[in-house]
Parts: structure tokens; C-alpha cells; sequence
């Protein structure tokens, strides 16, 4: 059997194969060319016996290999790497990080009340109705414990300790 009968007799059967594998119009198309091209060259040297099992295998080996030249490797960069690219320092970053520390250990000197008022309004985004409604109090209350709080916060930080 030369490649003219065997492509007349199989092309479909071998398209609708590889189109289930790569769910692709055109590139089920060009994945059936290419393994046209290989029964033709392997046609040569050694002439199978069941033609349809052997040009199946040919079309699964083209798409098995078309699948890995197409695999993508996606590169992660570590966070180092984002932070030189943004220009802050290691000495910015400790900063940065030591006023954060600082802010919490005093916001730990407040009430309760008024910490967590102030951790949602303030450093959470919430609205004050967001926060009231979250805390199980009247808005003007919570309005009350952040005013207070962000007063104890301002003489802690004008201080330098934090003494009750």
C-alpha cells in the first residue's frame, strides 16, 4: 500500500483522533500532516501489518511529542529579587519592618476596644460601620473607642515608651 491509498483510507480516522487529544481545529490539521510525514518515511523501511493500529500510534507519538516541545515553564522569581528590582534597601526594609513592630507593641499598651477599632478602621480598611457592626456596637461608640485610642496612640509615640 502506497501513502496516497493509506492517506485516502486514514486521514479521517486519524484527524478526528487527534483532535480529541488536542480539542484543536487547526492544530490537530497540522499535528495529522505531520504524522503523515512520518508513515511515509517509516512506510519505507519496514511495512506494518495492521495500518490503522500503527498510523494511530504514529499520530499519538506526533501529539505526545508536540505536548512536550509545547510545555511552558513558568519562572517564579524569589522575593529578593522583586525587592532589588524596586530599589529599597535592606536598611529600608528593616526600618519599614521595625516601625510596623513598633506600632503593634503599641497598640498592645490600648484597650482592648479601642486596639481593635482601631486595627479594623485604621490599618484594615473597614468603614465604621463595617467595624461597629463587626465589634457589636453602635457606630458613634466605636467612633468613641478610635478617637480615644489614636489620643493614647499619639502620647505613647510622643513619650517614647509605652507606660500605661
Amino acid at each position: 500500500m502506497d501513502i496516497q491509498q493509506l492517506y485516502k483510507e486514514y486521514i479521517h480516522d486519524v484527524y478526528r483522533y487527534l483532535l480529541s487529544l488536542c480539542k484543536d481545529k487547526s492544530l490537530a490539521e497540522d499535528l495529522t500532516q505531520d504524522t503523515f510525514m512520518k508513515a511515509y518515511i517509516a512506510l519505507e523501511n519496514s511495512p506494518p501489518t495492521a495500518m490503522k493500529s500503527w498510523l494511530m500510534k504514529i499520530a499519538y507519538h506526533t501529539f505526545i511529542d508536540f505536548a512536550r516541545r509545547s510545555k511552558k515553564v513558568n519562572f517564579e522569581e524569589p522575593d529578593y529579587f522583586s525587592l532589588l528590582s524596586t530599589g529599597k534597601s535592606a536598611e529600608d526594609e528593616f526600618y519599614k519592618t521595625a516601625e510596623k513592630d513598633e506600632l503593634y507593641y503599641m497598640l498592645n499598651q490600648l484597650k482592648t476596644k479601642q486596639k481593635q477599632a482601631i486595627v479594623l478602621c485604621d490599618l484594615q480598611g473597614y468603614s465604621y460601620k463595617e467595624a461597629a457592626a463587626i465589634l457589636s456596637m453602635k457606630e458613634n461608640t466605636l467612633k468613641t473607642h478610635i478617637f480615644r485610642g489614636r489620643g493614647k496612640l499619639r502620647q505613647l509615640y510622643k513619650k517614647g515608651s509605652v507606660e500605661e
